[in-house]
């Protein structure tokens, strides 16, 4: 589903004169005044989305019977620049309507309503009563397919197991419902022939994901099924196929037209959508990804996202601490757009802008209940069972974080991305202030050394996250494999990537957030792990040129704080080491040393498995 932008309103003889339409009806002023027959207004629905289902056919026929578990090859880009832009943890692509989509769909895919499986009663039943077939020598089945993905989203307050999705289904709907039930069905048998090497559900996945698009270009034409929940749900699932299924890092950008499409949904939807809990609860997953795609492109998060949180503030307060910290990220990616317009150009207006979000920021963290507060644990000696339970992933500094539940980590992970983009705007504005002034003052080397100290915290803080959010925590019994949980997973995403790109190439830190970001790809299916991997590896690092020294010698200005000059952020340090990936291999990079003594640089692979 691509999101075309707003349309034009006006009818057809003022649109091709591009002339204002004041929209009269039963005919617009213009064409009264002009004696001319008025045509009439386009469907706005309908105009929002554009066809591209000729190009998602051309794709998926490329890549004919290839095993859709074989990674896909790309180039590696950086996509972090000096605006601060960053790259998010997903994308997706596809189209929500058109004929050749249809006719693919309808030739060899049975309908919906004639399904062999009852999808309420796998649902509705316990998802580790996993059948023995789901033993990867087994050939699995469509139920068996969505228990596996019931099972990977087995955790408490996930929207994707349990009561919600089964009220969901409930609801009535007829498009709209099936459409849902093949996007769900899409999902799981994506994720299976990727975790458990289930060649068998290709072609399952395959089709349900066309006779999915099919169903909903029929919802998103019926004004009333294009605002139910069923098909907000749908969207988002596709969104989540694309996910398991694509690994090229410069497919990225492409969520971004797929979260646009999603939030002309969730507008259209409007404010009585929070009068429902399931509304509300899909409204919260989908805002997290908004918030993201606003932060990588440096735009504002709508307004209508602002009102909503507003609302459904007013009506859950125990859960006012999440609607807050969203709001608060909010204000942040307004921020960080006008600085990207030039509406904000002074360093001292920006710093006194971005105060004011830090001071939001402390009041909220000191507001905080009890009862989302975590404790730090250290790992208990030897105990392999536990890495077993991290996929082998050893925790970072022998710490990790217990959280009371899997959103409470979220939320905690929300704040310290939204704290280490903001200190990293501070940053950046109190030593271009300084060096506008030609030297450091006391207070900006006390300031900086903060921000520096923040930010490193905080990345810590996310990689201690990790065991907790890949359920390592918890028991399982020896004949039940553990959950290859797809939601932490993606929860992890994201602070990965920042925690990875906060330190230089050679630190521990960012070899920790690519062995994590792996270790996602590989167990729970989603091959975006990948790509985001390739970007962290490439990226240079926030505080790369920034000195750890006790004094708080930061980015001195070359001639004035100090007569020796700085290095050139492109010119390698004395025996230093860079890492880059190695084509798109998911786990080998290229290590370059150089020595400055003898101008020599020898290279070496790097394997993120040792």
């Amino acid at each position: 589903m691509v999101y075309c932008g707003k349309p034009s309103k006006g009818c057809g003889h003022c649109r091709s004169r591009k002339i204002r339409c004041d929209q009269l009806r039963p005919a617009c002023s213009q064409c009264i005044r002009t004696h001319r027959e008025c045509p009439g207004y386009r469907d706005q629905l309908s105009l929002m989305f554009r066809d591209e289902n000729k190009s998602v056919l051309r794709k998926v026929s490329s890549t004919g019977d290839a095993d859709l578990s074989k990674p896909k090859r790309s180039s590696t880009r950086s996509l972090r620049t000096a605006s601060l832009k960053r790259t998010s943890n997903a994308i997706t692509r596809g189209s929500l309507s058109g004929k050749s989509a249809s006719n693919a769909a309808a030739s060899s895919v049975p309908c919906a309503n004639s399904r062999d499986v009852d999808l309420l009663q796998v649902i509705a039943g316990d998802p580790w009563q996993i059948p023995p077939e789901i033993h990867p020598s087994a050939v699995p089945c469509q139920n068996q397919a969505i228990s596996f993905y019931l099972q990977s989203n087995a955790i408490p307050g996930n929207f994707w197991w349990g009561d919600s999705l089964v009220k969901i289904l409930n609801e009535p709907g007829n498009a709209c419902k099936q459409a849902l039930q093949a996007s769900m069905t899409a999902v799981a048998s994506a994720m299976m022939c990727r975790v458990r090497k289930a060649d068998s559900m290709q072609q399952l996945a395959r089709k349900e994901y066309f006779s999915a698009i099919t169903l909903l270009n029929s919802a998103l034409s019926n004004p009333r099924e294009s605002r139910t929940n069923q098909t907000l749900a749908a969207i988002i699932l596709l969104a989540i196929y694309e996910l398991i299924t694509s690994s090229a890092a410069k497919d990225v950008e492409v969520w971004t037209n797929h979260i646009k499409g999603a939030t002309a949904i969730l507008e259209l939807r409007g404010i009585e959508q929070m009068s429902t809990e399931t509304g509300r609860q899909l409204f919260m997953h989908l805002r997290s990804q908004i918030m993201i795609s606003c932060l990588q492109r440096d735009v504002r998060l709508p307004e209508s996202i602002f009102q909503y949180s507003e609302f459904a503030k007013a009506v859950q307060p125990s859960d006012a601490y999440v609607h807050d910290i969203a709001i608060i990220t909010g204000r942040l990616t307004c921020l960080r757009a006008d600085i990207k317009a030039g509406l904000v150009m002074d360093p001292q207006e920006i710093i006194s802008l971005a105060s004011d979000i830090e001071s939001e920021l402390n009041a909220w963290h000191a507001a905080l209940p009890s009862d989302v507060q975590f404790d730090i644990v250290p790992i208990p000696q030897d105990d392999y069972l536990f890495l077993d339970r991290c996929r082998g992933l050893a925790p970072y500094d022998d710490l990790y974080h217990l959280y009371p539940s899997t959103w409470a980590a979220n939320v905690w992970n929300q704040y310290r991305c939204t704290r280490i983009l903001l200190s990293e705007i501070l940053l950046s504005q109190i030593r271009l202030e300084s060096e506008a002034l030609g030297w450091f003052s006391d207070e900006a080397h006390w300031r900086l050394q903060f921000l520096q100290d923040t930010i490193r915290g905080l990345s810590v803080d996310m990689c201690r996250a990790v065991p907790y959010l890949l359920c390592a925590h918890r028991d399982f019994s020896p004949d039940c494999p553990p959950p290859e949980s797809y939601m932490g997973g993606m929860i992890l995403m994201w602070p990965m990537f920042l925690a990875g790109i906060v330190e230089g190439p050679t630190h521990p830190q960012r070899l920790f957030a690519l062995r994590c970001l792996r270790v996602i790809g590989h167990a729970t299916g989603l091959e975006q792990a990948f790509a985001v991997m390739h970007i962290v590896a490439a990226d240079p690092g926030i505080l790369n040129d920034m000195t750890e020294d006790d004094g708080g010698l930061i980015g001195e200005i070359p001639g004035v704080n100090s007569p020796v000059e700085t290095l050139s952020p492109k010119t390698p340090p004395p025996n230093s080491l860079s890492i880059t990936p190695v084509n798109s291999n998911k786990n080998y990079f290229m290590a370059a040393v150089h020595s400055e003594s003898n101008g020599t640089m020898c290279v070496t692979d790097f394997d993120l498995y040792n």
